[in-house]
């Protein structure tokens, strides 16, 4: 397991609160994707009305069998926790799900894609998102999808070495009406 303080920093400041990265088992599914469920409320609260949350924690039991099944075949989704055991994050990440059209000149793209990464707002500015994006992907090329009006996330990713790639893209079914942005890290 990984602590990491308050402040981002490696080890625990006296008083801090403690996280901790593992993978999660089978039994943790359900806990953790009703944190993501939590999660999305906090940071889509606002961009969505209550009946795209209540019809997205509606399918939390389709969410917990798809998730058996990726676990089943070597998949995995890492949670981090708080000393006391509570879910204040996830991550996942694996092989690129339907790469772009076109890479970017000369260059293919990464083979990783980032899925998820959810933090709790009681965790946010913690370094627990830092611990979840390193243990989902390390220093790999990677790509991922961030909703274009995320100002927060996407700052995130640029620190962490992402860069946005082209234009925003409108998406569409329960997201319709907002854009996401791809951003591709290489070479860290």
């Amino acid at each position: 397991m990984n602590p990491v303080s308050d402040d981002g920093r490696p080890g625990p400041e006296p008083g801090a609160a403690r996280y901790y990265v593992r993978d999660a088992a089978e039994a943790d599914l359900e806990v953790v994707l009703t944190t993501k469920a939590a999660a999305w409320r906090e940071a889509y609260g606002k961009l969505r009305d209550e009946s795209f949350f209540e019809r997205a924690e509606a399918t939390l039991e389709r969410q917990v069998e798809h998730w058996r099944g990726q676990l089943a075949d070597g998949r995995t989704l890492w949670l981090a926790e708080d000393t006391r055991g509570r879910c204040v994050g996830l991550a996942a990440a694996g092989p690129v799900q339907d790469p772009p059209a076109q890479g970017p000149a000369g260059e293919g793209w990464p083979e990783v894609q980032l899925y998820l990464l959810y933090v709790l707002a009681e965790a946010q500015g913690s370094g627990v998102a830092d611990a979840l994006l390193e243990r989902s992907i390390g220093s790999a090329d990677c790509l991922l999808w961030v909703l274009a009006g995320n100002g927060r996330a996407r700052a995130f990713y640029a620190r962490n070495g992402f860069s946005a790639l082209g234009s925003p893209v409108p998406m569409d079914g329960p997201w319709a009406g907002l854009d996401e942005q791809l951003m591709v890290r290489r070479g860290t």
